[in-house]
């Protein structure tokens, strides 16, 4: 048995996809702990080492051997926690343990952290973009008194900040880009040193690091035409957002448009007469989430599977529909809003291709960051009216469990799956009865999300994550992860609570206080792990 393992590992190609251990007893388990050390670390290393603990008769084996290598433990640790290694970071994995098992205890306890003062940014704008530990904030100067370096005249300051990060072994920076004055809505992509935003129904694609033509780009000279022909669809553009090749954007209230940034040709022109998309994101690079307030519902959308949608009739496998739990439409109205995840979705195998804002040529990159394939989808459900205010919660769900369901009914034609079919993959927060405010757009990253507003009887922020580790439930066979939620007093000196806002990012939280007459940042403070 030993020979025959051994051979079949050494023929396993590097691609094979992950194996999955299943608790599987044979009659003489001793053949099993028989096996050399070797052996079993090789089997290790090609299944979800998750699975170990399903398994009652190997169990005491596994463990043991998982006890005498770093390499597993860290590997376990990773999957734990929601977290992918970087093979270019030259630290050893005994080093790079300590420092995940630091930076993972670090956020569980992230409601002691003392609040750092920024005041560096205060008459700046909300955050206009986030990816990754990569923030960007906007003013408008009329070119006097401007940074160094500044364009003569009216033109638009971005201030780009990387946050740094003890436990990730990265050393915060921030620099100064300018863009015309009448750029519109932008995005960034900190994994491909990627910036994209909008001038005259173009779409201009530069680095965030130096702000010049990106050079990937292969098809276009650095900008290109929205659409070729009916241009009165590029008003208002809003909501840009990009995912490895693609970027896409929303158009009044009737389209979500899809191209691919390095080449200028559009992928996908979704049309639809009958649904007023609320919000949408990418839940990877093929598959675009959007609600529809009016039909209870979310829908994954295939990029792949042609340029031109124009009804739910005619989309087919392309769309699914998941419904959401019905309310009375008499009496009530709902609004379902997808808070954008800030993380980038970046594959793994493409690592070593990424450019990184930032980052000079002998900085070294961080051990490990946060898997895109753990991260999470949150709905924001709104009801109202309720007595002059709205009653509001959150869905938290596993994209995974999105893009499995929709693997597994892709073949189905119009299917629209039930409530019933698919709450068991989400968690809900409590119901609260708020006064209608200004939502924050950006406080979801990765595996964890933010409750909006903060408590405000009980001065407490709540910040919910969900690590893939396996709980009870999980053993059991179910995608449940393990849930936690953890209170982050406001501090005394805390700004109040008119205009409060928050933006997480992947190693620090930050919150501030706009001046409403301005639309500028007032007070703001760091929580950094």
């Amino acid at each position: 048995m030993a020979t025959l393992l051994s051979r079949s590992c050494s023929i396993i190609p590097p691609t094979t996809t992950r194996l999955v251990l299943t608790p599987v007893y044979p009659p003489n388990a001793s053949h099993f702990d028989a096996l050399p050390e070797e052996i079993i670390v090789k089997i290790l290393e090609w299944c979800d080492v998750r699975g170990v603990f399903a398994c009652q008769r190997a169990c005491r084996t596994f463990r043991n051997v998982i006890e005498g290598s770093a390499g597993l433990r860290y590997k376990l640790a990773l999957s734990e926690n929601g977290m992918c290694d970087e093979p270019r970071c030259r630290m050893t994995t005994a080093e790079k343990l300590e420092l995940l098992t630091a930076h993972a205890a670090a956020w569980r306890r992230l409601h002691s952290v003392r609040p750092e003062w920024a005041t560096s940014l205060v008459g700046w704008s909300t955050p206009a973009a986030v990816s990754g530990n990569f923030l960007v904030f906007t003013r408008t100067c009329n070119g006097t008194g401007c940074e160094h370096g500044a364009p003569v005249g009216v033109h638009l300051d971005l201030l780009v900040i990387r946050v740094p990060s003890p436990l990730r072994r990265i050393k915060g920076s921030q620099w100064m880009l300018w863009l015309p004055a009448n750029a519109g809505d932008l995005c960034i992509d900190a994994a491909q040193d990627l910036l994209i935003y909008v001038l005259n129904r173009t779409l201009c694609v530069r680095t965030l690091s130096t702000d010049v033509v990106h050079p990937l780009v292969d098809g276009h000279s650095g900008s290109f035409k929205m659409w070729k022909g009916n241009l009165n669809r590029s008003f208002d553009v809003f909501n840009l957002c990009v995912c490895g090749d693609y970027v896409a954007a929303g158009t009044r209230i009737y389209f979500i448009s899809v191209w691919n940034w390095k080449t200028g040709v559009i992928v996908s022109d979704q049309i639809s007469e009958d649904v007023s998309f609320s919000s949408f994101d990418f839940l990877d690079e093929h598959h675009i989430l959007y609600g529809d307030s009016s039909k209870d519902s979310i829908y994954v959308y295939d990029l792949r599977c042609g340029t031109e949608l124009a009804t739910k009739a005619d989309a087919g496998h392309r769309r699914f529909q998941l419904e959401l739990p019905p309310i009375h439409r008499a009496t009530t109205s709902r609004y379902i809003q997808i808070r954008r995840n800030a993380l980038s979705m970046r594959m793994q195998e493409q690592t070593q291709h990424e450019h990184h804002a930032g980052d000079g040529g002998d900085t070294p990159p961080p051990p490990f960051h946060a898997d895109s394939r753990a991260r999470l989808v949150v709905l924001r459900v709104v009801t109202s009216p309720v007595e002059f205010a709205e009653e509001q919660f959150e869905l938290h769900i596993p994209a995974c469990a999105l893009l499995e369901h929709f693997a597994a009914n892709k073949d189905a034609r119009d299917l629209v799956l039930p409530w019933s079919a698919w709450c068991t993959d989400t968690n809900a927060t409590p119901v609260r009865k708020l006064p209608y405010l200004m939502q924050p757009r950006m406080i979801t990253y990765g595996m964890r999300a933010l409750s909006y507003p903060p408590n405000w009887d009980e001065g407490i922020l709540y910040l919910d994550s969900y690590p893939p580790r396996m709980t009870s439930a999980g053993r059991a066979g179910s995608r449940a992860g393990a849930e936690t939620r953890q209170g982050i007093p406001l501090p005394d000196e805390s700004p109040g609570e008119a205009n409060f806002k928050s933006v997480l990012c992947e190693d620090a939280l930050l919150c501030f206080q706009l001046d409403p007459s301005l639309i500028q940042i007032k007070h703001a403070y760091w929580l950094t792990p």
